[in-house]
C-alpha cells in the first residue's frame, strides 16, 4: 500500500493546469477511480468482498472512459453534452416520482432549455425497418463493451470487472445464488444464506481494482507527461 499510496498522491495531489477540455476529463475521471480503490481497499479489509466487487462497475467504466476519450477526443464535446440529458431525465423522474415543486420554475426551465440545446446530437434508429428514432442512452455510438475491446489491456478485465459486478448490483438469481451457503445445499440443509466474511471475494475485488488503479496511473503518467511517476509506477507494478 506505500507504494500505490505515494503513486496516487505523486499522480494526484500536485497543482494541476490543464490545456483543454480532454485534460480535465483525464484527470477527475482518474482521481475518482484512485477514491473508488480506497473505497474498496476498506470494504475488502472488513470482508465485504461481494460490496467491493459492486464498486468495480463504476470503476471500470470510468477507466475506459477515460482511455477512450483519450483515444478519441472527438467525442469529449459530446461526453459533456450529454449531461444535459441525464439531468433532463434526472428532472422527469423527479417530476414524475415527487412531484413539480421540488425544482424551481426557473430551474426545470434551464434544464428543458439545455436539453433542447443538444438533444439532435443524440438521436439514435430505433426500428431500421420502421424508420423510428428514439434518444440513445449514452453519450457515444459505441457501448462500454465495444470501448472496452478497443482499450487494450482494459479488455482483460472485462469479465471481472464489469459482468461480474453488474450481476451483483442488479436484481438477479445470479446475485442470490452468490450468497447462498454451498456446503449447507451440499448436507441437503436447502438454501441458507451465507453471511460470512467474504475473503475469497475480497481478494479478487482487490486484486481488478489494483490492476485499475495501475492503468489509470500509467493513464495519467502518458497523457500528462509525469516523469516523475515512472519509478514509483514500476515499484507498483513489482508489488502487484
Amino acid at each position: 500500500f506505500r507504494n500505490i499510496g505515494k503513486a496516487i498522491d505523486v499522480a494526484f495531489k500536485r497543482t494541476f493546469r490543464a490545456t483543454g477540455l480532454l485534460d480535465h476529463l483525464v484527470y477527475f475521471l482518474g482521481r475518482l477511480i484512485a477514491e473508488e480503490f480506497m473505497e474498496i481497499l476498506l470494504l475488502c479489509a472488513n470482508g465485504y468482498g461481494i460490496g467491493a466487487q459492486k464498486l468495480l462497475r463504476g470503476m471500470y467504466e470510468r477507466a475506459v472512459s477515460a482511455r477512450y476519450l483519450r483515444d478519441h477526443p472527438d467525442e469529449v464535446e459530446n461526453y459533456l453534452a450529454f449531461h444535459k440529458i441525464a439531468a433532463h431525465k434526472f428532472l422527469k423522474a423527479v417530476e414524475a416520482s415527487m412531484g413539480k415543486n421540488v425544482f424551481s420554475p426557473e430551474q426545470a426551465r434551464n434544464i428543458e432549455r439545455e436539453f433542447n440545446e443538444v438533444k439532435e446530437r443524440f438521436w439514435v434508429t430505433d426500428c431500421k425497418k420502421c424508420n423510428t428514432t428514439r434518444l440513445n442512452h449514452t453519450w457515444s455510438s459505441r457501448d462500454l463493451v465495444s470501448m472496452a475491446r478497443m482499450s487494450g489491456d482494459l479488455w482483460q478485465l472485462v469479465v471481472p470487472a464489469y459482468y461480474q459486478p453488474t450481476r451483483e448490483a442488479h436484481s438477479t438469481m445470479g446475485a442470490i445464488f452468490s450468497r447462498l451457503d454451498p456446503e449447507a445445499a451440499q448436507r441437503e440443509e436447502g438454501f441458507v444464506f451465507d453471511g460470512s466474511a467474504q475473503h475469497a471475494r475480497a481478494d479478487e475485488a482487490l486484486m481488478v481494482a489494483q490492476h485499475i488503479t495501475l492503468i489509470t496511473l500509467d493513464l495519467q503518467k502518458q497523457h500528462f507527461r509525469l516523469d516523475s511517476l515512472e519509478a514509483i509506477l514500476q515499484s507498483c507494478l513489482e508489488d502487484f
